[in-house]
């Protein structure tokens, strides 16, 4: 990593803090590249960006099988061990430098402008999703 110059990472959904849910190991990606002072850019089109904040990183991700962690095959091992595969990791927005979409680049703290503009007023918004 301390060779690298940039990180570009994609994402499943940009959170309303600037936040991300990404794939899993992109967290471990963007500390190591923090901890490098790597530049850490996300590629993101605005249809990712979502008007709701992660208040229980939990609540956005799905467990799957851990066959490719630790295939069923390794029978003794199975027995003893539990294994928990995430399909996806919460990145926080202290992690990323800078967001890019069609309309340009933005840091994580101007995205909740960008929520404002596209859906209008987002405590309006946030009530609605939560009423569901």
């Amino acid at each position: 990593m301390s060779r690298v110059n940039k990180v570009i990472l994609g994402t499943r959904a940009v959170m309303a803090n600037g936040g991300l849910i990404a794939i899993a190991g992109t967290h471990m990606v963007a500390a190591a590249a923090r901890h490098h002072a790597t530049q850490v850019v996300v590629c993101a089109g605005p249809y990712k960006h979502s008007p709701w904040f992660p208040f229980n990183d939990d609540r956005f991700n799905s467990l799957v099988s851990p066959d490719a962690v630790l295939p069923y095959r390794e029978g003794d091992l199975v027995n003893n061990v539990d294994v928990i595969s995430p399909c996806y990791d919460y990145v926080p927005p202290e992690l990323v430098d800078i967001f890019v979409d069609s309309m340009g680049g933005h840091l994580p703290s101007y995205l909740y402008r960008l929520l404002q503009e596209n859906y209008g007023d987002a405590k309006d918004l946030a009530w609605n999703v939560y009423d569901s």
